[in-house]
């Protein structure tokens, strides 16, 4: 009898009382109407009769709508639309908003599954913003000539303003809107597709010419190089020519004053120079210097 009393006490304590989230707003509806005084915040600091708990009628004289303060993120569907230079484009953008006037949202919409399509829409007309941008402002590899971003400023203005000039407040704030996404029709994609090839062709070829133009420079260069250096050794070669000739004709005037004591030198250097190692040789005496083996050999004999 104890447990059922506590168990009909906790549903009956259950029955007129509500708890309020922290992150969370009440709207307290009394025989379906909601004033001023019937919107219960989870920060208020006052809160109810304990921490966060507060009394109600059973329903159905009172009724709850509850939700969720924080920001609610929705996505619209892809759908296809023109640039302002006629490039057909299908994008899917998002929303974020919250709730800041509980009481008008009650009012206006109810619940959030059914303020959902009239976001929706909402932004799919603010969407037509993108029709004052070009394609290349909206898909570039520039990052300088991107404007995706003042894009989303556009459709966000719009959607405000859309929603400011609703005739029921709509009791939400709009924090931010997105593109989420950018697809190419396949007929944008192939056209596209073909541009950049010829781009790039364009740009392989201006970069052919000029380092055709740089190799030619290099090779003009390099030939004057070379020509300056092969006039230079020719020069210096005259040079060394010229002072070879005058000391060979220094060295003819001397060996001229007696030929056969400077042969005769001559031939011992060589001798000299050749026979410095313990070499066996095998030598025509015919041949100079080695004659001299011949000669003396002579007079080895006739002696």
């Amino acid at each position: 009898m104890f447990v059922g009393l506590v168990i009909i006490a906790f549903l009956g304590l259950y029955m007129v009382t509500y708890q309020v989230g922290f992150n969370e707003v009440v709207v307290v509806r009394t025989f379906g109407k909601a004033g001023p005084d019937a919107v219960k915040r989870g920060d208020d600091p006052k809160g109810g009769f304990i921490g966060n708990l507060y009394w109600r009628w059973p329903r159905p004289i009172q009724k709850l709508a509850r939700y969720d303060m924080r920001i609610h993120i929705q996505e619209d569907r892809l759908e296809q639309q023109q640039t302002r230079d006629k490039h057909s484009i299908i994008t899917q953008a998002y929303v974020a908003w919250r709730i800041t006037d509980p009481l008008a949202f009650y009012q206006s919409h109810g619940t959030v599954d059914q303020a959902t399509p009239k976001l929706t829409g909402s932004l799919r007309d603010a969407r037509a913003a993108l029709g004052e941008f070009t394609f290349d402002d909206l898909t570039n590899t520039d990052p300088e000539k991107l404007r995706l971003v003042e894009a989303e400023q556009a459709i966000l203005k719009r959607l405000r303003d859309n929603i400011a000039r609703q005739e029921t407040p709509w009791g939400i704030t709009v924090e931010d809107v997105g593109i989420r996404r950018i697809i190419l029709p396949e007929t944008v994609t192939t056209n596209v597709f073909n541009t950049m090839k010829e781009t790039r062709q364009r740009l392989a070829q201006s970069t052919e010419t000029e380092g055709e133009a740089v190799a030619l420079q290099i090779k003009s260069g390099a030939e004057a190089a070379k020509k300056k250096i092969e006039d230079f050794a020719e020069l210096r070669a005259q040079q060394i020519r010229a002072e070879g000739a005058a000391a060979a004709a220094e060295y003819y005037r001397v060996f001229q004053q007696n030929e056969d004591f400077a042969i005769f030198l001559n031939k011992l250097k060589t001798l000299r120079g050749t026979l410095s190692n313990n070499t066996t040789f095998l030598l025509d005496t015919r041949v100079m210097p080695f004659d001299m083996f011949a000669e003396q050999a002579q007079k080895n004999a006739g002696n």
